[in-house]
């Protein structure tokens, strides 16, 4: 189901883990014999929501879930929903001795699967400049989210997770670039025509960035190209095509208080790079003559975080996504749509925090069907 594979993308953000191999280590303790350190980590979290409009997903708000009108489960009741799935552990084990060449493995997993069994999150290796393994794509700009209780705060944010090998270099103290070579984990090729044959990658994903700091906030500049193609074997067509993508991410703070943030991606044939439309078919339409057509997308997201005193704070965002795709697509899949979050958050004590969110969102179809929804979630947090 398309809900499912985009939970594979769309996340919350906390706790994402830093990259300080060769540091100070908090919290951590040495094994003995072996020069490095380990430490655990990772929170409890348990949710509870309800749902106005009884969007198909109960426990994530993503915009694909939203009914339009026309669909059997447009118009449903309200509902509740109580978990506690986004519980997350992570291992972290580093080289902390003066050696010029870092070294660091992390391990995390949670239970965010439909039968609540563990899964895997993150497993990498960073030995010196080079991250090995499933982690954060090159170009998935995660300071650019404020924090949301909702799972898929990030619904319009470009990137994801996948297995990588990616080279990252410190220019300098206010520039920093990187450059990934990864597995595409979504083709998202749409087949309306029933034509013979499946999706079948051929070519990683090739991937550059630069990050410019300042005291006070980073620009994210990024871009990505891949291939598409379709393998038809003995009885369907085969067709190749190019998948390109920019994306641009800004985190500025303003005052001693507040925080602004923004996102914005577009490309071709790119659309399941975008969190809420991965598993919707949106990077191409494999059209009746056998060749494909590359979808058209732009997405945006911007925020503000406001931290009205040393215990209370204020995340809001507002996120959106555009496909410009053909009519062969199907009717329902999802065309554009957008989602809007604001929470009010309580951290009394450090390893403690709850909160209370509302969030609304629209869909709009590619026969230009429309469904909007709504709910609120209260979530509390224990950082360990």
């Amino acid at each position: 189901m398309p809900a499912q594979v985009a939970a594979q993308k769309a996340d919350s953000l906390q706790a994402v883990p830093d990259s300080t191999a060769g540091t100070d280590f908090p919290g951590s303790w040495d094994l003995p014999g072996t020069g490095l350190r380990m430490k655990f980590g990772g929170y409890v979290k348990a949710d509870f929501l309800y749902d106005f409009n009884g969007t198909r997903d109960r426990r994530q708000f993503l915009m694909n879930t939203i009914p339009v009108e026309g669909e059997a489960d447009y118009a449903n009741e309200g509902y509740l929903s109580f978990f506690a799935n986004e519980s997350r552990f992570n291992v972290d084990v580093r080289r902390t001795d003066k050696s010029p060449f870092p070294l660091r493995m992390f391990f995390e997993g949670d239970f965010w699967t439909p039968d609540n069994r563990f899964r895997v999150r993150q497993a990498y290796i960073e030995a010196g400049d080079f991250t090995i393994g499933q982690t954060w794509t090159t170009l998935s700009f995660l300071q650019v989210i404020p924090q949301m209780i909702d799972f898929a705060a990030g619904d319009a944010l470009f990137g994801g997770r996948t297995t990588q090998v990616r080279y990252s270099r410190e220019v300098n103290d206010r520039v920093k670039l990187a450059f990934g070579v990864e597995m595409q984990d979504f083709l998202g090729i749409e087949n309306p025509y029933s034509l013979p044959g499946k999706p079948n990658l051929q070519l990683p994903l090739l991937a550059a960035r630069a990050d410019l700091g300042w005291e006070s906030g980073t620009l994210f500049l990024g871009s990505s190209v891949a291939q598409l193609h379709w393998d038809g074997g003995d009885a369907g067509p085969s067709a190749s095509a190019a998948q390109w993508d920019v994306a641009i991410g800004l985190r500025q703070k303003v005052g001693a208080r507040t925080t602004l943030t923004a996102h914005l991606s577009f490309g071709r044939g790119s659309g399941e790079n975008v969190m809420a439309f991965a598993g919707s078919g949106a990077n191409a339409v494999l059209e009746a003559d056998g060749t494909l057509s590359t979808i058209p997308v732009t997405a945006f997201v911007a925020g503000v975080i406001h931290q009205w005193n040393d215990v209370l704070t204020t995340n809001a965002s507002v996120a959106y996504g555009w496909l410009d795709a053909p009519d062969s697509r199907d009717g329902f899949a999802l065309k554009n749509g957008g989602v809007a979050h604001v929470n009010l958050m309580w951290r009394p004590v450090k390893p403690f925090l709850v909160g209370v969110e509302y969030m609304w969102g629209g869909k709009r179809a590619t026969n230009d069907e429309f469904g909007r929804a709504s709910r609120i979630q209260f979530g509390s947090y224990f950082y360990f």
